[in-house]
Formats: structure tokens, C-alpha cells, sequence
């Protein structure tokens, strides 16, 4: 993974894609906890579908919105950390009861995700700790003109930018040449939510990591 936040060599002139973003109004920042439907006993390599579809046991699913869908953010999770506490719990129980590392796998995964009213707009795909979440959601304090950040990992690329009050943000596939997003929001109510979600999050994780004797959403560990 390559990653980068601004510094001294940033451009502040805009690249030619931004000419074509699409504008966006009431844009959030958050980090999403990945909510697994099962949990996998079986072998780690050599998976033939019939044990990857047989040699599992479903998970708990907490009460929370998003969960059906496979993820959590933390903005729902206040108040309902108990129920993303049982998720975990049960995770934990199968996995001793298998004599599998919970740690294995994507059951305590969580990444940045950009959303807006009724729209999913991006998460990263590569990100699965909050080490690398909370670098992102730090570059926006930033607020030096040109790069903010940019990401590129196995066909997937950001570029996020700021120009005059207003952030830019595309990523794309540029090994096939498809672009996924390209859009445009402004730059001051995203970033007065970067200390609001950093301590809900780091609250959350505090929480959890305290109940279970281990931090396993932080770093890889």
C-alpha cells in the first residue's frame, strides 16, 4: 500500500478530473466496524466451496443499522455498544470453541467510509485496521491547499484534494481506467467531524478492547 498526506511538494492547481466532479452536500466521515454473518472454522488455504459454505456457524448480529449490510458505523453504535459487544463475544466463544485465532480473517476489520443522506458513498478497501483509518481522517486537519491524501493499493486508487474551501475526491481503478467517484463537498463541516469521530471511535475501541482483554481493532497484531 502506498500512501500519502500533503506536505511541501503539493500541487495546489486541480487536475483536469475535477472539471467533471460531482457536487455533494452534507458529507460525513466515520469509521465502519465489519459485521461478519458467520464465523469460518475450516481450513485457511485450499477452500473448496463446500467447506467454506459448510464449515461455518452464523454470528450474533447486533440490533444496529447497517448490520444487515455488513457493517457498522460508529455514529450508530452510541448507545448500542452493548449489542456490538455481543457480536464480538460470540465471535470470540467460536473461535475458542474451534481452536482458531479470532484474529484471522476480516471479523474485527474496520475502515473510513464518506457517506451523505441516503448515499454510501466510499469506503477503502484496503484499510482494516484504525491505524490506517484514523491516518486518513487525521490528513483532513490539515487544511493546506493541494494534496490531502491519496492511497493506491492492488488496482485502487484515491486522490483527495483541497482548492478554495472545497474538497476533491476521486478514486478509480486506473489499471482498467474506471472511475468509481469523482465528487466535490465542501471543505469546513468535514473537517469540524475529524475530533468528534476520532474519540467516539477511540472511546468505542477503549470500551471493547477493555471488555475483551485485547485491542484487535487498532493495529495488526
Amino acid at each position: 500500500m502506498t500512501v500519502n498526506a500533503s506536505g511541501s511538494s503539493s500541487q495546489t492547481t486541480l487536475p483536469d478530473w475535477a472539471a467533471q466532479s460531482e457536487p455533494l452536500e452534507d458529507v460525513h466521515i466515520d469509521i465502519a466496524f465489519i459485521v461478519e454473518h458467520s464465523f469460518y472454522y475450516g481450513p485457511s488455504s485450499r477452500i473448496s466451496p463446500e467447506q467454506w459454505a459448510n464449515l461455518c456457524e452464523p454470528l450474533y448480529q447486533p440490533a444496529i443499522p447497517g448490520a444487515a449490510q455488513g457493517f457498522v458505523l460508529s455514529a450508530d453504535c452510541v448507545g448500542h455498544e452493548d449489542e456490538l459487544g455481543s457480536h464480538y463475544r460470540d465471535l470470540l466463544a467460536k473461535a475458542a470453541r474451534h481452536g482458531k485465532d479470532p484474529a484471522e480473517g476480516p471479523y474485527f476489520w474496520n475502515r473510513p467510509v464518506v457517506h451523505a443522506p441516503g448515499r454510501f458513498l466510499l469506503s477503502f478497501p484496503w484499510h482494516d485496521r484504525f491505524s490506517e483509518g484514523r491516518a486518513f481522517i487525521e490528513s483532513l486537519t490539515r487544511g493546506t491547499p493541494g494534496e490531502v491524501f491519496s492511497d493506491y493499493e492492488q488496482g485502487w486508487f484515491l486522490d483527495l484534494r483541497l482548492h478554495d474551501g472545497t474538497l476533491y475526491l476521486r478514486d478509480d481503478d486506473p489499471d482498467e481506467g474506471k472511475t468509481f467517484h469523482n465528487l466535490r463537498f465542501a471543505y469546513a463541516p468535514v473537517r469540524a467531524q475529524v475530533e468528534i469521530v476520532l474519540a467516539r471511535v477511540e472511546t468505542l475501541i477503549a470500551r471493547l478492547a477493555g471488555e475483551f482483554g485485547r485491542d484487535y481493532w487498532t493495529n495488526r497484531n
